[in-house]
């Protein structure tokens, strides 16, 4: 079972990797140079490891390196984790960042102080053709630094990759001569922060043995030999040696996706908002052809999973996005109730993937690999359920079956999302309760959070009584909570340690009718035996 969905994955990655490539155009002789340098250290022998060792490395170091692949926001959100890591430690440090040059440090001090906007501050150091990657995807770090009075140093230049990581070496190496009490977090292209370039600059203009730390992103290889696995990885964490770590925080594909997209639609805009975009013109495609992209999901689910879907169910389906709201509308105006009507208004309006009313048609805000898989996971679920269709139970306003419907369908939806995305993390028991302790947080969430979490603690009090005066859309929001904690918990126990428990429990999903009685069983097989009061989103 698992080496088909590995089949699957393979050929996404292989697709995508490929067009990525063909959009990069030609490449110098030094950055061929970079990239074999890089694929050849990365084939060394790894080990397992977690986060408490990589803080402990971080404790250690005076620079901290973070490869940034420069498309993907996921590389520059670790950043902020690893940020995290350090201040719960309460180190003094500053952060190094390559998008901008050198010659704008003044600027930097500028808008970290507060003398110039944000909008100044891109114009000065003029963004959209210094660097062009997504602004939002770097705003983040200074606004962190202009709350904590961190300093922020500028590191890109001119010239071949050696020549910058040279120049960039040396700011860094008089930064820290001249604050040696402050860490340096530096994030820089991934192919610089290998061992022998920045590093090893760095160290030559020290003139001594700087100690640091360097953390590799979503390496290639690295994920296609850890899946190979028979142990889960911990904190999706593993490491070359003492001082090298690599981060497996994504599925490599999802990167080379990010850069296609970057290519045909942000490369000449950096101000350029996806979900902005998305609302005016419609979604963004991962390849020309959407269908029969979904369609190969579909088909590869039901196959993995041994469903037993014929393919004329699996080609029974419409896709509709912002670009066809017409569309969408009429499907609305098939249901007997207003209540029903407003409901699906709001799931638009939140961006949600779901099927629509009536016959076997989806709404996709975006085309993105994630949304495909989760929907391809309410397809194979809605085709196997047959004519038990949630229209019913919305129509008679069962609140209870529609609660039911909506779990089993979020929970088979997430849970094939991670077939396709292993590395895809939702909220969990001790996040939700994080959650409801927050001061900032809306009274109607602590209270659907709360509710969310009385169902799974007390299991001898009736669902009627649990959901008693919540509205439609809070009864899915509440489906949709435990329906992604269960398929979590599901994918990375059952489906992955024990296949004959988890064929007879997804049997049990996708055969027999919705009832309290089965939930109950689903919750126990899955949360009940599985520590689910002890689950909590992963760091990366």
């Amino acid at each position: 079972m698992k080496d088909s969905i590995t089949d699957v994955q393979k050929n996404i990655y292989n697709y995508l990797k490929s067009k990525a490539q063909s959009l990069e155009g030609p490449k110098s002789q030094e950055f061929t140079k970079y990239q074999r340098d890089q694929n050849k250290l990365n084939s060394r022998r790894f080990y397992q490891s977690n986060i408490n060792e990589l803080s402990s490395s971080i404790d250690d170091s005076e620079v901290i390196y973070l490869g940034d692949f420069h498309t993907f926001d996921q590389s520059s959100r670790n950043l902020k984790r690893i940020i995290d890591i350090i201040k719960s430690k309460k180190h003094n440090f500053a952060i190094g960042l390559e998008l901008v040059h050198i010659a704008h440090q003044s600027f930097i001090d500028y808008f970290l102080a507060g003398h110039i906007t944000e909008l100044e501050f891109l114009e000065s150091i003029n963004y959209k053709e210094s660097w062009r990657f997504p602004w939002t995807y770097y705003k983040t770090f200074f606004q962190i630094a202009k709350k904590n009075n961190i300093p922020i140093i500028a590191l890109n230049t001119e010239g071949g990759l050696k020549k910058r990581d040279k120049k960039a070496a040396k700011v860094i190496a008089n930064f820290h001569k001249s604050a040696p009490e402050r860490k340096l977090l530096i994030l820089f292209g991934e192919y610089h922060i290998v061992k022998d370039k920045l590093p090893q600059e760095v160290s030559k203009c020290l003139e001594k043995n700087v100690i640091q730390t360097i953390i590799h992103q979503n390496l290639d290889d690295i994920y296609w030999k850890t899946s190979k696995g028979s142990r889960p990885l911990v904190d999706k964490v593993v490491k070359f040696n003492k001082r090298e770590y690599i981060l497996l925080t994504s599925a490599p594909w999802l990167k080379y996706e990010s850069q296609i997209y970057w290519y045909e639609h942000l490369s000449e805009d950096p101000e350029f908002d996806i979900h902005e975009y998305v609302i005016e013109n419609g979604a963004l495609n991962f390849s020309e052809n959407v269908p029969e992209n979904f369609h190969f999901l579909t088909e590869h689910i039901n196959k993995t999973l041994k469903l037993k879907i014929t393919t004329s169910q699996l080609e029974e389906f419409t896709l509709y996005d912002h670009i066809r709201l017409d569309q969408v509308q009429k499907s609305f105006k098939k249901a007997n109730h207003s209540r029903v009507k407003n409901f699906y208004i709001s799931l638009v309006k939140r961006g949600r993937s779901f099927k629509l009313y009536g016959d076997t048609k989806y709404f996709c805000p975006n085309y993105s690999i994630n949304r495909l898989s989760y929907l391809a996971g309410i397809h194979c679920y809605v085709a196997r359920k047959g004519d038990k269709t949630i229209e019913r139970y919305l129509d008679q306003n069962n609140r209870v079956e529609v609660f039911l419907y909506y779990f089993e369908q979020c929970l088979m939806a997430y849970f094939c999302s991670k077939l396709i995305n292993p590395y895809r993390k939702c909220d969990m028991y001790l996040d939700y309760k994080k959650h409801i302790r927050a001061k900032k947080l809306k009274k109607i969430k602590k209270t659907l959070y709360r509710t969310g979490l009385s169902i799974l603690d007390n299991e001898e009090i009736d669902l009627e009584k649990q959901i008693k005066g919540i509205r439609l859309l809070g009864i899915y929001n509440l489906a949709r909570m435990l329906g992604h904690m269960i398929g979590d918990i599901f994918f990375d126990t059952l489906f992955l340690h024990d296949e004959s428990s988890f064929q007879e429990l997804l049997k049990k999903i996708v055969n027999e009718d919705v009832s309290e009685i089965k939930f109950r069983q689903i919750v126990s097989e899955i949360a009940y035996k599985n520590d689910y009061q002890l689950t909590s989103k992963r760091v990366f």
